[in-house]
Order: C-alpha cells, then structure tokens, then sequence
C-alpha cells in the first residue's frame, strides 16, 4: 500500500518511481469510477467556469490568491495519481482498477456547481491561506514516527477501507496471485480497525521512504 498526500505536485513523479520499484502486476487506486466519469464530461467546463469568475474579479480589482485557485482547480481535473498510475498501466500492459465508493464520490461531486459558484470563489480565493500538503506532511509524519493520530477515522473510512479492501482481496484470490498495488490517501494506512491486517500489506508513505508499517 503507497500512502500519499492527494493533490501534492509531487505526486506523479514520486508515484511512478515507486511503481517501477514495486512492478506490480495490478495496480488499485482509492478512486471511484463515478469521479473519474463525472471528471471526464464534467471537469473541463467547470474550470473554464472557474477561470471566467477569476478573470472577472480580477478585473473588479479583487485579490486573488493563486495557491487557492490551484488547489480548486486541482479538484476538479483527475487527480495525479490517476494519471500517474493509469500512464503507467497503459505502458506496462497491466489492469489499473478504481476502487473507491460510487455512493461518497456522488454525494460530494453533486454540490460541485455549488463550490464553484461566484459567491464561493469569492471567498475560497480572496487568501492568504495555509496550503494542506505541509499539514498533512507535518500529521504523516507525527503519526508514522511517533503514533500520534490528530486526525479522525469516520465511519465513512471505515465503510470505504471495507469496500476497498474486498475489492483487493478478490483481486489477490486470482489463481495467479498477482502482484497488487494499492494507492491512497495517506490516513488510509492508519487502519484502526485491522481491515487491512488478513491481506499482510506492506505500507509506506511515499512523501518520505523511512516512514513504513
């Protein structure tokens, strides 16, 4: 299991030097299908959208913080380890399987038009704000190194880690006993409740190589 911090920009490049060291036979990706498709006919027009209402307050003389812009536009495009994992299945000829719950996926991406709405981006981009990546780094590694958790497992986790983790598990029952590779979010390899524990993963924290469990 890679762990990682979602929509780092070092992302791609840290996760497909990973996937050549593991050469995995199948690659899993805490991804649901529902997103990539609703990204695909959707995400295009919604940046735009998004580019539009930044262009135009700029032009009203708003100031527009611009690692907020990207975190929003980052949102909406496929994340990195989609396209870094699915870049690398392509090239390797091997099956690339989205693995995350339809049913949570939905639920958020359906206030989608809501979150880009004039009043919203007003306030999400008028700055200055923290960037999450050196948060969540900070959480990871207080976690990893020291085993304190200051962050929350919700029933929501629990129910997606179940559906992720059935899901590997057929994949790992095939005759051939392929090689998986799971990719997700970092919290993920905290698994409170030894969801995971049957499948005997290796975890690691790709953002830092020594941080493993």
């Amino acid at each position: 299991m890679l762990g990682l911090i979602h929509r780092d920009p070092e992302i791609r490049s840290l996760l497909t030097q990973w996937m050549e060291a593991c050469r995995p036979d199948v690659i899993t990706l805490e991804f649901s299908p529902y997103g990539y498709r609703f990204r695909k006919s959707k995400g295009a027009g919604l940046s735009e959208k998004v580019r539009k209402a930044v262009e135009a307050m700029s032009a009203r003389g708003r100031p527009i913080d611009t690692q907020a812009l990207g975190d929003i536009l980052a949102y909406i495009d496929l994340p990195p380890e989609f396209v870094a994992a699915s870049g690398y299945a392509d090239d390797r000829g091997i099956p690339l399987h989205l693995i995350d719950m339809d049913l949570y996926s939905r639920t958020r991406l359906n206030q989608m038009d809501e979150l880009v709405s004039w009043d919203n981006l007003v306030t999400l981009t008028c700055g200055p704000r923290v960037g999450d990546a050196g948060r969540q780094r900070a959480l990871a590694r207080l976690f990893f190194r020291g085993g304190v958790r200051l962050f929350s497992y919700t029933e929501e986790m629990h129910a997606r880690d179940c559906h992720m983790r059935d899901r590997i598990a057929e994949l790992m029952a095939h005759p051939c006993a392929p090689r998986v590779l799971h990719v997700c979010g970092w919290q993920h390899l905290a698994d409170p409740r030894g969801l995971y524990a049957p499948l005997d993963p290796t975890k690691v924290f790709i953002h830092d190589e020594t941080l493993r469990l």
